[in-house]
């Protein structure tokens, strides 16, 4: 012991100080996201030194949006059927919770679609074809003054060929096309199959082999025949309304002529 009373100094004591220090200023030295590492990392004991894991380029890489479409619905469909073959309480909520998320995602396309119609005139369908109950009216009226129009036109190139016999059905048509012949004008040529005459077509003509040669088997038939060209459209085999014939008339001769 010195004079103060302390432990004199050996070689020992000098060493062991030493390493001390030299272990606190690495300590210092190193980062702190290291040390948090190795606290978050404790329960690995004494296996630090394991090969860590090669994460694959292709398991990093970015789905597209196909895939990704695609891996969804495939995870739609994988719930889905393993909730009907299996439908425990997990297996249903674990269904119905990616079926919202479907309406969710479904909800928001269509909240940016109508932005984008609302806000980009011509990808708008209604401006041409109207939605609303007025604009369809308005719509509707000017569809059937065009229908007019070309009807008309069609008139004075076509005939109509009203086959019938004393069947009800014919009886019922007779006026129908009795009444489009004369809204539209056109010319009615009515044939009788069987010698029956009709109140609205006094002046029938027997048929004398033109339904067998243009391959009339059913009455009543009306037939729309253009002389020059001898081209027969069926506008109706059987009973018709005012508007299906209309409707026959432009998809069988006005759609044809525009293509």
């Amino acid at each position: 012991m010195g004079a103060l009373g302390m432990r004199p100094l050996t070689m020992g004591t000098l060493t062991m100080r030493a390493l001390m220090w030299k272990y606190l200023i690495c300590t210092l030295l190193i980062p702190a996201s290291a040390v948090a590492n190795y606290y978050d990392r404790k329960a690995e004991g004494w296996h630090w030194y394991e090969l860590r894991p090669v994460i694959s380029n292709q398991s990093s890489e970015k789905k597209s949006p196909i895939q990704a479409l695609q891996a969804f619905k495939g995870q739609i469909a994988k719930l889905k059927a393993t909730a009907v073959m299996n439908p425990t309480f997990e297996n249903v909520r674990a269904y119905m919770q990616i079926q919202k998320q479907l309406m969710d995602r479904s909800g928001q396309f269509a909240r940016k679609w109508l932005e984008v119609v609302y806000t980009t005139p011509n990808l708008d369908y209604s401006i041409k074809h109207p939605t609303s109950q007025v604009g369809r009216h308005v719509y509707l009226d000017q569809q059937q003054y065009q229908m007019d129009v070309q009807v008309r036109k069609l008139a004075k190139t076509h005939g109509l060929f009203f086959f019938y016999s004393d069947c009800p059905y014919c009886k019922k048509f007779a006026p129908i096309v009795k009444a489009f012949s004369q809204k539209y004008g056109w010319q009615v040529l009515a044939i009788s199959t069987d010698g029956t005459m009709l109140p609205e077509f006094p002046d029938a003509r027997i048929d004398n082999g033109s339904a067998q040669v243009l391959g009339v088997r059913h009455v009543p038939t009306l037939l729309a025949v253009e002389p020059k060209t001898s081209e027969v459209v069926p506008l109706s085999y059987g009973l018709s309304t005012h508007d299906q014939i209309e409707d026959r008339i432009r998809v069988l001769i006005m759609k044809r002529r525009e293509s």
